[in-house]
């Protein structure tokens, strides 16, 4: 319970991130955007069921849209993302299985693990915002090259973040002194 308390800390956080710093992180006329509320997403526990997931990402999706003004457009790519996260973290999943409450870290997975599945799952949630927002097979193309240089930012973004924020090795001694005493 601890850890999906602190998920959901987490999605908060990032959410309000995204609305008040990366509102307007659009860049080369449209083709790169940054989402950083998906490090929320990717930051929830494995252990959550497949309903829990859509519903935090149709609330996580309205609150985008309400605030953005995009009109649905997140809501659609959010749910979407949410009900694929089960079966991109069961295509990533180590062996034995991740533990009960874990979220991904570059600390307990390691970083192929943790930017594979950031970039899966990145890749869904653009890829999906902007095939929803073109509307046409002709425009597909274009929503994978915009998913794709989105999602380079967007996991670039996420591994500074997991690499300065996320879980530390606990030491095995507690001094830090050069000296024996």
């Amino acid at each position: 319970m601890n850890s999906l308390i602190r998920s959901i800390g987490i999605l908060m956080l990032t959410c309000l991130l995204q609305v008040l710093i990366f509102r307007y992180a659009i860049f080369a006329g449209g083709w790169v955007i940054i989402c950083f509320h998906i490090y929320g997403l990717i930051m929830l526990p494995f252990e959550l069921s497949k309903t829990s997931y859509i519903l935090i990402g149709a609330v996580v999706g309205a609150i985008m849209d309400v605030v953005l003004l995009t009109g649905g457009l997140h809501m659609a790519a959010c749910v979407f993302t949410c009900f694929m996260t089960p079966w991109l973290t069961a295509f990533i999943a180590p062996r034995e299985g991740f533990t009960r409450e874990q979220s991904i870290s570059v600390l307990h997975d390691g970083w192929g693990r943790f930017l594979v599945l950031s970039s899966l799952i990145s890749f869904t949630y653009m890829f999906s915002l902007f095939a929803i927002e073109g509307w046409k097979l002709s425009l597909l193309p274009n929503a994978i090259g915009k998913g794709i240089a989105s999602t380079i930012l967007s996991v670039i973004l996420f591994a500074i973040v997991q690499g300065l924020f996320g879980p530390k090795p606990k030491s095995n001694s507690n001094k830090t002194s050069t000296y024996h005493w």
